[in-house]
């Protein structure tokens, strides 16, 4: 009994003996709790293995097509920017024919062209007669938009794709080959302006363009000329006299309503004609300079602040126009506010500045410089025909916008 008394408690606290044991002097065959424990980990681990394999073919389908339907969704948002693109560079391209033309026919066949060049999604879109609108768009304050309607005399040109194109998805969905039809629209409108011209009447103004201005008359001016008395012939003055007029023949052809306002300068600058669509006035300004011109100094800095303080007058500045200053000289700066400080301040202001020198003996390169600092243009004339058209080529270039 002794020996099954200590068989039984050798067995006790971990194992359980084998049947029989308690007749056997044999050592027991037992199986530890680790190594089950071990045993039913792996068998748990191949059982939820088996189960996520199962689980990730059933889903892998459904992760493909979301993935497909996300690829698609960022192609057609892609195809619809290239086409907006598109019709944004054509419009332009037909608003800026327009306003330099006023021909419809050459208007279209720009944006045609540029439609054609431009393709999106590797789609040509060929535009037909009722893709292409002209018409006038109107703007009656800073917090409006432009309202765009078909009609006669255009300012306006707009394009529509209006889906006719077939864009095949990337990926077919369920299976099948979806197509789709982008639609967008665009506008291009001659900006309404307000123009400041900033005019030299300085002494050498008197001169004619092929003579060198100096403490003498005028070739042309009759014996006894002085200055107050009439400008003589052939002088700058009355190259630059016409060359305004050009300018303002261009613009009130233009179905915009640009509005002008005339500053002139010599020693000192003055804002003879305030922003007007009146151009009479400023003619009759001119005018009377014509028939008594005094001398003085050549201040084109002072003249160009006189001429941004015009644009800025909140009585008949437009605070949704687009704001331009041309400034004319004939000479060199000797006088008063540095022309680039002063070109620089009105470009804070958002305007842009054309300059024009006239006669070689102007500062072509100071006024190229206050040109870039408006991110305008300059243009150079030795005669009064050159005059006249660098005038007549900015009133061509005066800006369009996108206004959809």
């Amino acid at each position: 009994m002794s020996v099954i008394r200590e068989n039984v408690e050798s067995t006790s606290s971990n194992q359980k003996p084998i049947a029989g044991s308690l007749h056997s002097s044999r050592p027991l065959c037992t199986v530890s709790s680790a190594a089950l424990h071990s045993l039913t980990t792996k068998r748990r681990m191949r059982t939820r293995q088996g189960a996520t394999a199962a689980t990730l073919a059933l889903m892998l389908p459904v992760v493909l097509a979301v993935a497909a339907y996300a690829i698609n969704v960022v192609y057609i948002e892609l195809a619809r920017t290239e086409l907006q693109i598109t019709i944004d560079v054509a419009t332009r391209a037909a608003g800026r024919v327009l306003a330099v033309t006023q021909d419809k026919t050459q208007a279209a066949a720009a944006a045609e062209k540029l439609m054609l060049e431009n393709p999106f999604a590797n789609e040509k879109m060929n535009l037909s007669g009722s893709d292409l609108v002209f018409g006038v768009s109107t703007r009656y304050s800073e917090t409006r938009r432009y309202d765009f309607r078909p009609g006669p005399n255009p300012n306006a040109v707009q394009i529509q794709a209006n889906g006719k194109i077939k864009v095949p998805m990337l990926f077919p969905t369920m299976g099948v080959p979806i197509d789709f039809r982008p639609i967008k629209t665009s506008i291009c409108t001659q900006a309404e302006m307000d123009i400041s011209l900033v005019v030299d009447r300085s002494g050498s103004m008197a001169f004619s363009a092929t003579e060198i201005s100096g403490n003498y008359n005028p070739a042309a001016a009759p014996v006894g000329w002085k200055y107050g008395d009439p400008v003589p012939p052939n002088a700058r003055w009355l190259d630059a006299v016409n060359a305004v007029q050009a300018f303002l023949l261009v613009i009130e052809q233009s179905s915009q309503e640009e509005h002008v306002s005339l500053t002139t300068y010599n020693s000192t600058a003055k804002t003879d004609v305030t922003l007007t669509s009146d151009y009479l006035p400023i003619e009759t300004a001119m005018d009377g300079y014509s028939a008594k011109f005094d001398s003085g100094a050549t201040n084109i800095g002072d003249g160009i602040l006189f001429g941004a303080s015009a644009l800025a007058n909140k009585k008949t500045a437009r605070s949704w126009a687009t704001r331009v200053m041309i400034v004319l000289t004939d000479g060199i700066h000797n006088t008063g506010t540095d022309p680039l400080y002063a070109a620089q301040t009105a470009a804070a202001e958002n305007i842009l500045i054309y300059t024009v020198t006239f006669s070689d003996e102007a500062d072509n390169a100071r006024m190229e410089q206050v040109a870039a600092a408006g991110s305008g243009k300059h243009y150079h004339a030795s005669t009064g025909l050159q005059l006249v058209e660098a005038f007549e080529d900015i009133a061509h270039r005066l800006p369009t916008l996108i206004t959809y």
